[in-house]
């Protein structure tokens, strides 16, 4: 399952290179300085700001060999540089030891802390993995593009999940939003992700499925109050789909975005009547719930889902992203999945300044055109 990066900028890498040679380009100026001016002028105490400067920009050695060089230094251009009758400058040299020593410690736990953030890292690498978890490019007969735009900085996961699966059923899709922010909405879509993961291959219907992921939220609430967490109604909106033979498409809408159909003929929305959001339906019989729409794909059309993030994305003045207006004008049947969501992603970042207010979770998908048969075989 490909995924499409999210667009950004990434430049300014000789001036990185040269981040780390500051520390040695303040010592010659402090050096020279100190050679180039009147005797009574001194600068050489400020040899502490060479290894305090490493600490931040460079590693534990070189900032070692800095504070070690700093003090040399000191000794040597001292009493080198002082004028007749001078005394040793003890303070001075007490100064810049103390800034080396400082520096080093300084440099020890900036460390250690980049190693913690590191770790961190790779944790919330796997946290993605497990609500988004990576699939082939095609599934089921079905090519899936996909791709996440967190709301937060330097987030790769929120409360917006999607997944594919090929089962004796079909091939089986879903993509939500949960209500709410931050690791506990994360909570809610692994929950989402798990049940649909194993509700998927064993219910025959669609509905059956969706009720399950709704059952799932609804512990998870309970957990959450018996955690200490507020008594409230957990819910997620969500589309789930199905992908038969010959083109067949079947939908339940639960409170979800429309999906969009392009095909050649321009950009169709399929307007499926909706139900209740995840974790809310027991409030409707089952009886009066409506069934699930079935319609064909052309195998040179591409179905679009998409979460609120999307549609709900401000621009500065508060407007709202056009994206009915917009895939009017840019999708195109032709492109592939990753094109379409690449163009699409640029477009909403440029029309939120460069960040969106909420996550936006995108997919494409598009059902292969079946191998004419015999086309494996050797003659």
């Amino acid at each position: 399952m490909s995924e499409t990066p999210a667009v950004g900028g990434g430049g300014g890498r000789p001036t990185r290179r040269l981040i780390p040679l500051l520390p040695a380009l303040l010592y010659i100026v402090i050096v020279a300085v100190d050679f180039g001016t009147p005797d009574e002028f001194r600068t050489d105490t400020m040899l502490c700001l060479v290894p305090m400067t490493a600490s931040s920009l460079t590693t534990v050695r070189a900032t070692t060999v800095y504070a070690v060089l700093a003090t040399l230094t000191f000794l040597v251009l001292d009493p080198w540089l002082a004028p007749s009758g001078y005394t040793h400058d003890w303070a001075g040299f007490v100064v810049v030891v103390l800034g080396g020593a400082i520096a080093v410690a300084t440099v020890l736990l900036r460390t250690r802390l980049q190693d913690r953030v590191s770790r961190l890292g790779n944790v919330v690498e796997h946290v993605q993995r497990a609500l988004l978890p990576p699939a082939p490019p095609v599934v089921g007969g079905v090519r899936v593009d996909r791709s996440y735009l967190a709301a937060e900085r330097d987030a790769e996961v929120g409360g917006d999940v999607y997944d594919v699966v090929a089962t004796r059923y079909g091939t089986r899709a879903f993509i939500a939003d949960v209500q709410g922010k931050g690791m506990t909405a994360v909570g809610a879509g692994a929950a989402l992700v798990g049940t649909f993961d194993e509700a998927a291959f064993t219910e025959p219907e669609l509905h059956r499925v969706g009720d399950r992921m709704g059952e799932a939220l609804e512990r998870f609430g309970r957990n959450q109050v018996l955690l200490g967490g507020p008594d409230t109604d957990w819910f997620a909106t969500a589309l789930l789909a199905r992908f038969g033979p010959d083109g067949l498409v079947e939908l339940v809408n639960h409170g979800h975005e429309a999906p969009a159909l392009i095909g050649p003929s321009g950009v169709r929305w399929i307007d499926v009547p909706p139900e209740l959001p995840l974790g809310l339906a027991g409030l409707v019989p089952a009886e009066e719930r409506a069934p699930a729409h079935r319609f064909r794909m052309a195998p040179d059309e591409l179905l679009l889902l998409y979460t609120d993030g999307t549609t709900e994305a401000r621009d500065a003045e508060g407007r709202f992203f056009p994206l009915r207006e917009w895939l009017a004008r840019h999708a195109d049947p032709r492109m592939s999945g990753a094109e379409l969501l690449g163009l699409l992603q640029r477009a909403l970042l440029a029309h939120g300044g460069g960040r969106l207010t909420d996550d936006a979770a995108l997919m494409v998908l598009r059902p292969e055109p079946a191998a004419p048969a015999g086309a494996g075989s050797s003659g």
